[in-house]
């Protein structure tokens, strides 16, 4: 059975629930006056508790829909498997896929890619 009432983003988080022990959350905020969106990102990443997985393999996408800056952040397991350059790898495609999509296709595309990545390092 096809979900026709799915977004793009809600489809890719399901493909992460289903391939991954890890975890993948999006926050998507509209505060116009906000400075560093890594700094509201890492304090989300805390107040959601992102830590908890048991592999620390949870990664939390944010973005800022008024100024269009985002930050993807990691959880320590996570990240020590991937390293750094993935991240960067990662944000350079996403602001790319920013500019040239809508902004749900764009944030799905980001969630499949760390799904596939997560499915491989950290399989259900």
């Amino acid at each position: 059975m096809v979900d026709t009432e799915a977004t793009p983003i809600l489809k890719a988080l399901k493909f992460v629930a289903k391939k991954s022990t890890g975890e993948v959350r999006v926050h998507i905020s509209r505060d116009r006056f906000e400075k560093d969106p890594m700094n509201t990102a890492l304090r989300l990443f805390e107040e959601f508790a992102m830590t908890r997985t048991t592999d620390r393999n949870a990664v939390l996408i944010y973005l800022n829909r008024a100024t269009r800056k985002f930050s993807i952040v990691g959880d320590e397991g996570f990240h020590r498997v991937v390293g750094q350059k993935y991240f960067y790898i990662l944000g350079v495609n996403f602001a790319d896929d920013l500019q040239s999509t809508h902004f749900e296709n764009a944030i799905a595309l980001l969630t499949f890619s760390i799904g596939t990545t997560l499915a491989k390092k950290f399989p259900r």
